[in-house]
């Protein structure tokens, strides 16, 4: 069932109404930032701790604000269940944005070594050519060209300041 205004995490947080989100339940709740370096062959290194969430496989989407998303199956599939239901209305924007969705994800398969070869078209999109960070953003992975990254946060950091907004229970 879909509900539009709860967002769930199963792990470590208790259900709390943040607004209008579709609800989601996730296994993994991804927190922290590492710096690493693109190889050669358009590959990074997906942090230790974040690993055992793709060890099959995961979905690189385009995402906010110029980064990549790396999605578990089971967040990509509740996203693309989503836009499925939404496009069967015969609504022509519903049904271009899905089809953008798609022709954009990459499905990937980290090797032994836990690294993820990202395409060049998304490593177009987000401008990530050799240093990048890869972000813990609770519920998914972002994936950002250092620079640019280093941008984002001085605007992030600073709506933080006051997390009652953003936050429920924050404010003591």
């Amino acid at each position: 069932m879909w509900v539009k205004s709860r967002l769930v995490l199963t792990t470590a947080f208790p259900p709390r109404s943040v607004g209008k989100f579709v609800r989601f339940d996730v296994d993994e709740v991804f927190v922290g930032q590492f710096e690493h370096a693109i190889d050669i062959k358009g590959r990074i290194v997906l942090p230790a701790s974040f690993r055992s969430a793709f060890d099959e496989s995961g979905f690189l989407i385009k995402g906010s604000e110029g980064c990549l998303a790396l999605l578990t199956p089971a967040r990509f599939r509740i996203m693309a269940e989503s836009m499925a239901s939404r496009s069967e209305g015969g609504d022509v924007r519903h049904r271009s944005a899905k089809r953008s969705f798609g022709a954009g994800a990459s499905r990937i398969l980290p090797d032994k070594q836990g690294r993820i070869a990202i395409p060049e078209d998304l490593r177009s999109f987000a401008h990530l050519e050799r240093d990048c960070v890869i972000v813990g953003a609770i519920d998914e992975v972002e994936i950002w060209d250092a620079v640019r990254w280093r941008e984002a946060t001085e605007v992030g950091d600073s709506l933080l300041e006051s997390p009652d907004q953003f936050i429920d229970g924050a404010a003591s």
